[in-house]
């Protein structure tokens, strides 16, 4: 199970679904359980909105840092770093590819990955599993124009549903 904990800059992750009110077993984007600060490094995490997986892989929509993480399996340590970044750090000037503008929803089968790209009106999808740091996407979904901040993302495998505000 896993938790964006969104204001405490960091994911729990529990190893098998609580029966009761358990303590996580792990923390993403912070070092232990008692910190809270911001980061940007690959070990990081600054306002995570969303977080998915694939039952293997997990990513995570690192909102304030235009980018999102990946680790290829779950980590067995706190504060492990991911091992993939997507989106990259350098300014965005209109829609690119490789760059995202605060993530809000991703999405992956195992095979495709979609990311909401809000503050540029678009919707990344990648046909298949990224494999590098920064990899482009394949498609810019902009929905003829009307896209207007796609937040959060979800799919059968065929469709694509996307959650817009204001569109």
């Amino acid at each position: 199970l896993f938790l964006a904990d969104t204001y405490n800059n960091r994911v729990l992750v529990w190893s098998k679904l609580p029966e009761a009110n358990v303590e996580p077993d792990l923390v993403l984007g912070q070092k232990d359980f008692r910190t809270n600060a911001p980061g940007s490094g690959r070990d990081g995490l600054n306002f995570p909105i969303n977080v998915a997986s694939d039952g293997k892989r997990i990513l995570v929509a690192d909102t304030e840092n235009h980018r999102v993480l990946i680790w290829n399996e779950c980590p067995k340590a706190n504060g492990a770093p991911a091992d993939l970044v997507l989106g990259g750090s350098a300014p965005v000037r209109g829609l690119q590819k490789d760059r995202i503008q605060w993530p809000w929803g991703v999405w992956s089968d195992g095979t495709k990955v979609a990311v909401s790209n809000t503050r540029g009106g678009a919707v990344l999808v990648w046909s298949s599993f990224p494999t590098e740091d920064d990899q482009p996407a394949d498609l810019v979904l902009t929905g003829g124009g009307k896209l207007g901040t796609p937040r959060t993302i979800t799919s059968d495998g065929k469709r694509l549903i996307v959650g817009d505000h204001n569109a």
